[in-house]
């Protein structure tokens, strides 16, 4: 059958806990650090800046790698990609808890990074392979909403690791989770990819994806959840400097930014019984409007000068349910916009909303947000406003399936 035709043969679905346990495993490596990186800077005797570097690097080969692992996964499906990618993870904790200086820490989380892009990216592919379009996005939201937990484990443990003994735990912590996970998928995950490409070649690849760009569906729906994945990935760079500049520890700080992956956790699980009824495009319009408001509280309890950290986390918590609204539903709108290109949508989207939190945490470094609060929220608020404007700019598409 040919799967361009619209109509298509689904895989048998994979099993979502395993599913879960990826995508929480890529999110460990986002998070657990940023707790610690008032740690790492002290360590190491280096500014905030430098610090930044040890999420910026992540993030970077993250974005870079995402674009290879999709089209590989269309080309020799998805397993063999999964597994290779969680052994370069683990084994990049391992390298980052020994590190010696910042240098070779910042060089450990590239490596962590070339691994952790095979789970965001092949994760999406896989549940594309099984499921049809608002299915997936419903699907999606649940693992998200499942394994959300593991971010509010991160931030708090993270924070805790840090202050008994040291930032190096938190490397341990990645290497362990890197090889639980790789002994797991390789004993229960299935290959799903049921349309296997003949052949890959660079010529190909490019082509492919100039298509997805010239995709108008795809380019914003894509665009809508990379803005609101870099107002994340820049609150978690910046936020535990103010935390530390209101006299809080890191281990406070962990524990009240735990409300934001919470937040998201209700994002997902509205997506999951709502977007049926309500369709993938208002969800992610919906939930663009409400990151534009959080952003805008941020920005009022700094003029305020409201110092209790529950006034930082509560508008935390309100960004987490918009994050669990566009994030999923604007991920898979566009691998679903993509058609038979879904591996090479799915690493293409991933890269970009890593590449977004590489640009938003170097506006908010350029901006002067690590010594002024209110300057970084300011260049979260243009993301939000770019988030709701792409938002508004995704049409509907025919839904295929009966729902």
């Amino acid at each position: 059958m040919n799967k361009s035709s619209g109509e298509r043969s689904l895989a048998p679905k994979a099993p979502l806990w395993l599913l879960a346990l990826n995508m929480g495993c890529g999110t460990l490596g986002i998070t657990i650090i940023s707790p610690a990186l008032g740690l790492v800077t002290n360590d190491f005797g280096v500014d905030e800046a430098t610090g930044q570097w040890v999420l910026s690097a992540y993030f970077g080969a993250i974005a870079l790698v995402q674009l290879f692992y999709g089209p590989l996964s269309d080309r020799f499906g998805r397993k063999i990609p999964l597994l290779s990618g969680l052994t370069l993870y683990g084994l990049g904790g391992f390298l980052g808890a020994y590190a010696p200086s910042i240098e070779t820490l910042i060089a450990a989380r590239v490596i962590q990074g070339l691994g952790g892009g095979s789970i965001i990216s092949i994760i999406r592919a896989i549940i594309n392979d099984s499921y049809e379009r608002l299915e997936a996005a419903g699907a999606f939201a649940l693992i998200s909403g499942i394994m959300v937990v593991v971010p509010i484990f991160s931030f708090i443990s993270g924070g805790l690791l840090g202050e008994m003994i040291g930032w190096q735990g938190t490397m341990f912590l990645i290497g362990i989770a890197g090889g639980i996970a790789g002994i797991l998928n390789y004993s229960y995950l299935h290959e799903t990819n049921l349309y296997k490409l003949e052949k890959l070649n660079p010529l190909g690849l490019f082509r492919n994806y100039m298509k997805l760009l010239v995709n108008r569906n795809f380019n914003a729906f894509m665009m809508a959840s990379a803005c609101n994945s870099g107002i994340f990935f820049s609150m978690i760079g910046f936020l535990p400097y103010e935390f530390a500049r209101r006299g809080f520890t890191s281990m406070e700080f962990g524990f009240w930014f735990a409300l934001a992956p919470f937040g998201y956790m209700i994002g997902n699980f509205m997506t999951r019984f709502w977007v049926k009824k309500l369709g993938i495009e208002m969800m992610t319009l919906s939930g663009s409007l409400i990151s534009l408001v959080s952003m805008f509280a941020l920005l009022g309890v700094d003029f305020l000068g409201w110092m209790h950290p529950l006034w930082i986390a509560l508008p935390s918590m309100i960004y987490g349910i918009s994050a669990g609204l566009v994030i999923g539903n604007g991920s898979m709108g566009a691998v679903y916009a993509a058609g038979h290109l879904a591996g090479s949508a799915s690493g293409m989207i991933g890269a970009v909303q890593m590449g977004f939190g590489v640009l938003s945490g170097s506006l908010v470094v350029l901006a002067g947000g690590y010594e002024s609060f209110n300057h970084g929220i300011q260049v979260l608020i243009g993301f939000s406003l770019v988030s709701v404007i792409f938002s508004m700019m995704t049409s509907r598409q025919k839904t295929v399936e009966a729902i």
